[in-house]
């Protein structure tokens, strides 16, 4: 709840302020005295780029109103924040090769000493050479198909209606429902206090929080469409413009075939199918910001079958900050669902 408690504090929308207006921190927020020309739509993920690289929550700088200056720590991370980019300046050609997480790596101080390790960490991505024999993408693609019941029942199921648990880090839960239908997707979070309903009718991505409407920026806006897309898995290949079978790597143990998959908008994913099962278990994406890489990750797991299909019945997205995870409880195929509901 905190994290959506941030989220909406910097992203509910002002009036007469359009979703695609272009506007710097310094513009919107007050107090900006070093991040003046960081897009205003990227100071939540930056924020939350340090609070996960230093391994701290908002309040180590911060007090409330937030744009107050009363911690030493504020003024530190300002003149930490100025290394940072002089270093990107004059070392990588202004490209945000160092971040905050290149020297604290979840510390509050960065540690100088190196690590006596008995066994280092192992790096098990492997990525295949120009000629070397690998799976075509349809032969992947097919398998994936053949996992989940086959294109025949696939094509069979026109919606899906659930109940499920939105599962915090911290254990506590939510009830969420969600409709899906095409390529349209709603999902109601239901707090203690309100009902944040999140939708897509297969144009339009809107976020409402009672009666407010939540800012959405346009990372969010596609990683939300993505979801509804991937309702049609048979057709998973339709969704890029590319897609191309890379390497290897393992995940839970399992060997995994990794996939670039871009966007036409030219944006850059990593799929991950299980070599084995054949199943998807993991999507890879993210955002570049002036202080680094903002990483999205969703992972799926616990796949069940029902009617034929199988379906993951634990998600688990995941970013700097930010995760929870949805545990599905029950699942309806071919409920009548109105169009009109996924409209805001």
């Amino acid at each position: 709840m905190f994290a959506f408690a941030l989220f909406a504090f910097l992203f509910i929308a002002n009036k007469g302020e359009t979703q695609t207006s272009t506007v710097t921190a310094g513009q919107r927020f007050k107090n900006i005295k070093v991040l003046n020309d960081l897009p205003a739509d990227q100071l939540g993920k930056v924020m939350n780029i340090f609070s996960e690289s230093l391994g701290v929550k908002c309040a180590y700088c911060h007090v409330n109103p937030f744009e107050k200056d009363e911690k030493p720590e504020k003024a530190t991370a300002r003149e930490m924040i100025k290394m940072t980019l002089a270093l990107n300046q004059q070392h990588f050609k202004g490209r945000p090769e160092i971040s905050c997480n290149t020297c604290h790596r979840g510390r509050e101080h960065p540690q100088s000493i190196p690590a006596l390790k008995a066994t280092p960490e192992k790096n098990n991505i492997v990525f295949f050479k120009k000629d070397e024999p690998k799976p075509s993408i349809e032969q992947v693609l097919e398998n994936y198909v053949k996992a989940l019941g086959g294109k025949s029942k696939l094509d069979k199921i026109s919606s899906r209606t659930m109940k499920a648990l939105r599962v915090e880090p911290d254990g506590t839960t939510e009830s969420e429902d969600v409709f899906q239908k095409g390529n349209q997707l709603l999902v109601i979070t239901h707090y203690e206090k309100t009902d944040v309903i999140q939708g897509y009718n297969g144009t339009d991505v809107w976020k409402k929080a009672d009666s407010s409407v939540v800012r959405l920026k346009s990372d969010e806006i596609e990683q939300f469409k993505r979801d509804a897309q991937f309702f049609d898995a048979a057709n998973l290949k339709s969704i890029y413009e590319q897609m191309e079978v890379v390497g290897k790597d393992v995940i839970d143990g399992k060997d995994v075939y990794i996939v670039r998959a871009v966007l036409p908008g030219k944006e850059r994913e990593r799929l991950f199918f299980e070599i084995q099962s054949g199943l998807l278990v993991r999507r890879f994406t993210g955002t570049q910001t002036m202080l680094g890489f903002f990483p999205f990750q969703v992972d799926y797991g616990d796949y069940r079958k029902i009617k034929g299909v199988q379906i993951p019945f634990s998600t688990r997205w995941a970013m700097p900050g930010v995760s929870y995870t949805r545990k599905i409880s029950k699942v309806i195929f071919n409920a009548p669902i109105d169009d009109a509901k996924f409209k805001m």
